[in-house]
């Protein structure tokens, strides 16, 4: 059965626009395979954002939606009010929240993302692990090929762990707030 995933993402302020970055993100979680539900798409076309009282009942209807969501997706540069509450709702009501990367360039999405890639081979004392490479405890990323290629290329020929190798790799754009650490290789710089 298809996941239903509530899309967050500003609304107030540059309305048109945050209109069309909202229209994308449902693009890009439908692409995925979901059911996007975006109440901030919806309601100001029955309610006015302006009235206080219309503002609340929509917010209101927003979280009941929310309720029956399997995902809250949230999306965007900053964190609005409206989204602060929809992100408290979710996290009352145990609701995965995924925190979703986008970087805009001249109103374009660029959809990936690239990291480093860590490989120890099975002759290392400590065996056989792969991990991205992190910088305090978060992965590298990088917005092009050549920048992580780059770094990888810096990485093995300076550090020159014999039994580590690193490799530029696309990354999925998604990133988790409450992500638990992996076990494996634990490789900072």
């Amino acid at each position: 059965m298809m996941k239903l995933v509530y899309i967050a993402s500003p609304y107030a302020g540059n309305i048109e626009h945050n209109n069309r970055m909202a229209i994308e993100y449902c693009r890009y979680a439908a692409s995925g395979g979901v059911a996007p539900i975006a109440p901030h798409l919806l309601f100001p076309l029955f309610l006015q954002d302006s009235n206080t009282e219309e503002r609340k009942k929509g917010i209101d209807m927003g979280l009941r939606l929310l309720a029956s969501c399997d995902e809250l997706w949230v999306f965007g540069a900053r964190i609005s009010e409206g989204m602060g509450r929809e992100i408290a709702e979710a996290q009352r009501l145990s609701i995965k929240i995924r925190y979703i990367k986008f970087i805009e360039n001249q109103g374009v999405m660029n959809m990936k993302q690239w990291g480093i890639w860590a490989k120890r081979n099975a002759a290392s004392i400590c065996g056989a692990a792969e991990a991205w490479l992190k910088s305090d405890g978060k992965p590298m990323t990088f917005d092009t090929w050549e920048e992580a290629a780059e770094k990888a290329n810096v990485l093995m020929n300076n550090i020159r762990t014999v039994n580590v190798s690193y490799f530029p790799k696309e990354m999925e754009l998604e990133l988790e707030l409450d992500e638990e650490p992996s076990s494996g290789m634990g490789m900072k710089l």
